[in-house]
């Protein structure tokens, strides 16, 4: 969006840094903006649908190990407002691999979907124990899948960087939308109403995603 800066020949520099002065050459009009915002939820949505989906393999080796982890998550797993959603998620997720674990020709792979990985990662690394076979256990664990769970947490950075740069465009959008130039041929109230559609599709979803 093009804007233009009033001289000021008093100002240090001759440009004038108070943000009001900033002239818009092209003011946008409110439905406008407005579509470009449903637009940017539409492909909102469709990220974080694809992130639930998306699975990864993480390397258990072990039926041993997996009920360890089980265990851990069920008893012992510290939560919060903003990770009891993921932590359900993830003992849901891991739960429905049980029958795999059990077949003889398992390799040892538990697949977890992308809205997973992140509080699993959480999980384990705030693992906290008491004694000598407690913390062999823990070792144990990380030798087992420690480093290749690190890579994975990698990965899922890296395929959300989508989910982030749309996050960044509404966040613009966000601001045009305040603008004292644009052009109101519909109520401000229909940008709103499409602000709700993005709060209600953020509750059902996990919350922790959106810090990947």
């Amino acid at each position: 969006m093009a804007k233009t800066v009033k001289m000021d020949p008093t100002a240090q520099g001759g440009v004038v840094t108070d943000p009001s002065e900033i002239v818009n050459e092209n003011p946008r009009k409110m439905s406008e903006i407005i579509a470009d915002k449903k637009a940017a939820l539409k492909t909102n949505e469709e990220l974080l649908r694809a992130l639930q989906k998306n699975e990864y393999d993480i390397p258990f080796g072990s039926v041993k190990l997996y009920k360890q982890v089980l265990k851990f998550l069920e008893k012992e797993a510290d939560w919060g407002h903003t990770t009891a959603t993921g932590l359900i998620m993830l003992y849901s997720n891991l739960k429905e691999q049980q029958p795999v674990t059990r077949e003889k020709d398992w390799d040892g792979i538990i697949k977890l979907r992308g809205t997973s990985i992140t509080i699993f990662w959480t999980m384990i690394t705030s693992m906290k124990g008491k004694g000598f076979f407690a913390a062999r256990d823990f070792v144990e664990m990380m030798a087992a899948f420690g480093s290749d769970l690190s890579k994975v947490v990698g990965q899922v950075h890296q395929d959300n960087q989508a989910l982030r740069e749309n996050h960044a465009h509404m966040a613009e959008l966000d601001k045009e939308v305040n603008h004292p130039e644009v052009i109101l041929d519909v109520a401000i109230d229909k940008y709103n109403e499409a602000e709700e559609e993005l709060n209600k599709l953020m509750d059902e979803v996990d919350p922790v995603v959106e810090t990947v």
